[in-house]
């Protein structure tokens, strides 16, 4: 549970008598916060006694609820379905707080006593409704943080491939979604959620490990886009990935980055699974339809989340396969979500999935049930019991083993071979060609520069020599993707290393927008004014209050140096709306 979670992140208890009488009003006597379950453990063994005597039972409101033959609503306390989580500092004050297991188990509410409305006798009030919330007020952050539970040799992949791009916004989805390959927008994607509860998404069959940069999500899983007037909204999405395992319970983080960003959304995991290991053989298991039992050993599993634990080692999916083995199989079928089914002539039980298709032709045509196939095996997760297979790594050995050697930060060199409204192709140097696209190396259109510009020609043109940094193998294209602008000094952070919240400046209007103004306030840093902060009075436009090309004075009213974003004001005299600045993030470039 979160509370355990909390504790074992050393969050909780977080002791502050301030915010404790802002949550709790009417309290007057001070509360001391248990710190471990032994302590809990402890204290509420004393509401099965107060029960126990009827007059005691009476005096402090409480009832067990499976003795009392029916609900047991508040004002009273349910003793059977409570856990005391603060107790009285001073002796004999009879005052306590207690999660209340009524509304649920996965997140319950929290009570607390209350002598003060009626002297005479004690009644139970809602404090918050779930822990969670009580926890955000307190200042502790109780959510669930799922570790990588995948193969081990996944986590190299992270060195050489880069993160997940992070969508903050509907425009952020678009520009992504423009740059993938027409024929995989209706296809499901890796998302994760980080851990400052941001969307990020890769490519699908990318590993959720890479697309989190190795470190700890909210949450994992496939998420899938349908046109949504002039913009996207989710249409489907899971909780599937063997790397994280994240509960259903998780979408709650998955909802706060959807409506952080502006995307519509489902309100669920249309496809919720449940995943838990054998405590007996330590295979990692799919629970169907509540039926709790191991699939390989049929031992019970456990009803709580575990798939971080140990446990027995599973045995190997085949006999020595090992990553970097050429296997051959026979296409027996397609399963989602984790796609193409190859019976792999190798003796052995295990199922194993394609994970990276050919750089050419159609998918459908490379997969056909029956059809025979050769492919690498790109990765073995011994938890799972599952093998992933690349055909593109045989079909295309060259420039598979080419990419598979780049790192992150090699300088490429090449020349530009095509340019296209989602990015621009690289003829590399040394490397070899590609079977489909003009060249091997791909620069996105963020990663051309950092200055804003209106055309992809405005900044490079065919037959261009360019460098760039290399960032990810994309296993889905066969593509370098590389960064232009990585090899170049970020005016943006120049600019912050001087600048503060409260700063005035002068800069002129760039660009107007419905919502707002841009303003170039130094060479290649824009900022924006959101049409609240544009004048005294409230305007619907912002040409009501300025004009394209005019000089302004502004106040930096936030500065987001991770996201590249900078929130002004015009200074006037009325007093500009803050905006919420996270806190920087280490940069991972």
């Amino acid at each position: 549970m979160l509370l355990i979670e909390s504790m074992s992140s050393d969050a909780w208890p977080t002791q502050d008598d301030t915010r404790l009488r802002e949550i709790m009003p009417w309290f007057e006597d001070p509360l001391d916060l248990l710190a471990d379950l032994d302590e809990m453990r402890r204290e509420s063994a004393s509401l099965d006694w107060m029960t126990e005597d009827s007059a005691t039972a009476e005096l402090f409101r409480q009832a067990c609820g499976s003795q009392a033959g029916g609900l047991v609503e508040l004002p009273w306390l349910d003793a059977d379905l409570a856990v005391l989580i603060g107790v009285n500092r001073n002796l004999g004050d009879d005052v306590a707080l207690a999660l209340d297991y009524r509304t649920g188990s996965d997140d319950p509410s929290v009570v607390a006593s209350d002598w003060w409305t009626d002297p005479q006798r004690c009644a139970w009030r809602v404090v918050a409704p779930t822990f969670s919330a009580f926890a955000a007020a307190l200042g502790v952050d109780a959510r669930r943080r799922y570790p990588y539970v995948g193969p081990d040799e996944l986590l190299m992949q992270i060195w050489s491939q880069g993160t997940g791009h992070p969508i903050t916004s509907p425009t952020d989805l678009a520009e992504w979604l423009a740059r993938q390959d027409v024929g995989e927008r209706e296809e499901p994607f890796t998302f994760v959620i980080d851990q400052l509860t941001t969307l990020r998404l890769a490519p699908q069959r990318s590993e959720h490990v890479v697309c989190a940069g190795g470190a700890p999500v909210l949450s994992a899983g496939e998420i899938t886009f349908e046109p949504d007037g002039d913009g996207w909204r989710v249409s489907e999405i899971s909780n599937q990935s063997t790397g994280y395992c994240p509960e259903p319970e998780s979408y709650t983080a998955v909802q706060a980055a959807l409506d952080t960003a502006g995307l519509d959304h489902p309100g669920r995991f249309t496809v919720p699974i449940t995943f838990r290991r054998c405590e007996s053989c330590g295979q990692l298991n799919i629970v169907k339809d509540h039926h709790y039992v191991c699939a390989m050993c049929d031992e019970p599993l456990p009803a709580s989340w575990n798939a971080d634990a140990a446990g027995p080692p599973a045995p190997r999916p085949g006999n020595g396969t090992t990553v970097g083995d050429t296997v051959s199989g026979t296409v027996v079928a397609d399963e989602r979500p984790f796609g193409p089914r190859i019976q792999l002539d190798e003796h052995t039980s295990k199922p194993a999935h394609i994970r990276d298709f050919p750089w050419q032709g159609k998918r459908s045509d490379a997969v056909r049930v029956g059809q025979r196939v050769a492919a690498e095996v790109v990765s073995v997760d011994n938890a799972a019991g599952r093998i992933w297979l690349s055909l593109a790594a045989t079909e295309h050995p060259e420039l598979w083993h080419y990419l598979k050697g780049l790192r992150t930060r090699d300088v490429l060199t090449g020349t530009v071979a095509d340019v296209q409204n989602f990015g621009v192709f690289i003829a590399l140097d040394d490397g070899p060609p590609h079977p489909s696209y003009p060249g091997v190396g791909f620069v996105t259109i963020p990663e051309l520069t950092w200055e804003p510009f209106d055309e992809v020609t405005d900044v490079v043109h065919v037959g261009q020599r360019v460098r760039g940094e290399f960032r990810q193998f994309d296993t889905t294209n066969g593509e370098a993707r590389l960064s232009l602008r990585a090899l170049r000094p970020d005016p943006f952070q120049i600019f912050a290393d001087n600048a503060a919240v409260g700063q005035h400046l002068t800069g002129t209007i760039t660009k107007v927008i419905p919502f707002g103004v841009f303003v170039e306030v130094a060479d290649g840093v824009h900022g924006l004014i959101h049409k609240d902060n544009l004048a005294d009075a409230q305007v619907d436009t912002p040409e009501q209050a300025v004009q394209l090309g005019e000089n302004v004075q502004v106040t930096i009213i936030g500065l987001d140096r991770d996201r590249r974003r900078l929130h002004l004001s015009r200074i006037n005299d009325h007093q500009p709306k803050p905006v919420a600045t996270e806190q920087p993030v280490q940069d991972d470039r």
